[in-house]
């Protein structure tokens, strides 16, 4: 935490992505050749001297030969596009993003090369191109929503996303700019007949929601963060910092028809199941309109009993894939006590879960709507915490059978690679802190906790290292700015 080399924080409205709507401007101007050209001509020259050819050299020299023909059809993706080639390299394209998606799920723990991000990278832009110039529109769109969901920078693919968000416009009549205002105020009305709301009232009465013995430490509403700075962040304590309900997020988020209206067709990466389900929890890659349609719309109309899914869309980078929805929000003037890095969203069902662990850097977590619980633990009570080792089938979550038993099950060797990556850091307990087998951890009775219950324009300090565990009340959505 040597702040020495942090610039002096500044005055102005700082956003997670620096990112200026063009909605607005008419596209009188726009011709579409002069921009697939641009585009084409980024992959060719500054794409494909920056990485592109160093990753065709790199694949060239492996000694697999699946791996050597992604660099042959590397090759021809980082040409110039024509008329003449232009399905010679969507096949390419293809190609090598099959080949690549078949080495993903075999890996199971993710790509162990490099170029192979950078291969799926290069042939999902060019492939959206192609697409695009068969007039296939959306599919265009969703070869870059892959991209950017697998690792592909924002600012890489944005020029990509700009162009065909004016063309969808385009092709949906978004140039009248009167029936299109007139237009979502119908779809408003609509959306909120179907209970997208979600409420800003805690139902007390859900057999969710805890009961507080050990409360968070909470800041003065009137506090700053060159207080915060050194009662808290120099001293690495957790603590509630007084609730910031100005922001538009707040309000505007809540209404699920907002994110449904103008972005439901997006990508987005789904984690589907509760997090110890080995058998039943899975990834996906799926619309946002149907993970609002079919996980969270049903979710809001219990009214707060518990839910028979879990699913959540966790710890992604969504405002470098959509960049319009870092207008709705800053950054946390609490970050100046460092250097802001990146924020994520955490979007899900009520009941979601994230076990208890710690992590390397420090953040500050808001909630935008709905209800979190979360519980923290001081680094000083580690000892007491029963971190996981590197053996995922005795880390992977709390109601795991004990490696004596692993034969009794037959696919324990792929459930056991199924999720590894996801405590490749050992950093999670092995104790279900909200009821814990003291028979089987008996030193964890002696750590003490400190709980709070966040509601929406909520924000606590989570310091490096420190303890901590997460779950959904309702339907929730919330951020973690790191830094």
């Amino acid at each position: 935490q040597n702040m020495a080399q942090n610039p002096p924080p500044t005055k102005h409205h700082r956003r997670v992505v620096d990112y200026c709507s063009d909605e607005e401007e008419e596209d009188e101007e726009f011709v579409i050749e002069e921009e697939l050209n641009k585009l084409s001509a980024l992959i060719e020259t500054s794409l494909a001297n920056a990485f592109g050819f160093a990753c065709c050299d790199e694949l060239a020299v492996d000694e697999n030969l699946e791996t050597k023909r992604l660099s042959a059809h590397l090759r021809l993706i980082l040409t110039p596009l024509s008329s003449s080639k232009k399905e010679e390299m969507k096949n390419a394209c293809e190609e090598c993003l099959t080949t690549l998606w078949r080495v993903l799920r075999d890996e199971s723990c993710g790509w162990d090369k490099p170029t192979y991000r950078e291969c799926f990278v290069l042939s999902s832009l060019r492939l959206s191109l192609c697409t695009l110039l068969e007039g296939n529109l959306q599919e265009a769109m969703e070869c870059l929503d892959t991209a950017l969901i697998l690792g592909c920078p924002g600012e890489m693919a944005r020029p990509f996303v700009r162009l065909l968000e004016k063309l969808l416009r385009r092709s949906a009549g978004g140039g009248n700019r009167a029936s299109s205002n007139s237009l979502v105020k119908k779809q408003k009305v609509a959306a909120r007949e179907k209970a997208l709301v979600v409420d800003n009232v805690l139902p007390s009465s859900s057999s969710l929601v805890p009961k507080i013995l050990h409360p968070l430490e909470r800041m003065n509403d009137n506090a700053t963060w060159e207080e915060f700075k050194v009662m808290y962040f120099n001293k690495d304590m957790p603590v509630q910092l007084p609730s910031d309900k100005s922001m538009p997020c707040v309000e505007k988020w809540r209404d699920l028809a907002y994110f449904k209206e103008r972005f439901g067709k997006r990508l987005i990466p789904l984690e589907v199941g509760k997090y110890d389900d080995v058998e039943n929890w899975k990834e996906e890659i799926v619309p946002l309109e149907v993970f609002i349609d079919e996980h969270l719309a049903p979710d809001i109309l219990k009214k707060g009993d518990k839910n028979s899914f879990v699913s959540y869309l966790a710890q992604h980078q969504l405002f470098e894939q959509i960049p319009q929805l870092a207008m709705d929000f800053e950054i946390p003037t609490w970050c100046n006590a460092g250097q802001f890095e990146r924020c994520n969203i955490w979007l899900g069902t009520s009941n979601t879960i994230t076990p208890c662990h710690f992590d390397s850097y420090d953040n500050i977590f808001g909630q935008v709507f709905g209800y979190k619980f979360v519980r923290l633990y001081l680094e000083s009570d580690s000892q007491f915490m029963y971190k996981s080792g590197g053996d995922w089938e005795t880390t992977r979550s709390w109601n795991v059978k004990d490696n004596d038993d692993r034969d009794a099950d037959d696919n324990s060797e792929k459930k056991e690679t199924k999720k590894k990556f996801r405590n490749a850091q050992g950093n999670i307990s092995r104790v279900d802190v909200e009821a814990p087998d003291l028979e089987k951890f008996p030193e964890f009775a002696k750590a003490t906790p400190m709980d709070v219950i966040l509601g929406p324009g909520d924000f606590i300090y989570i310091p490096s290292r420190t303890w901590h565990y997460v779950r959904s009340l309702t339907v929730s959505c919330s951020l973690n700015f790191l830094f």
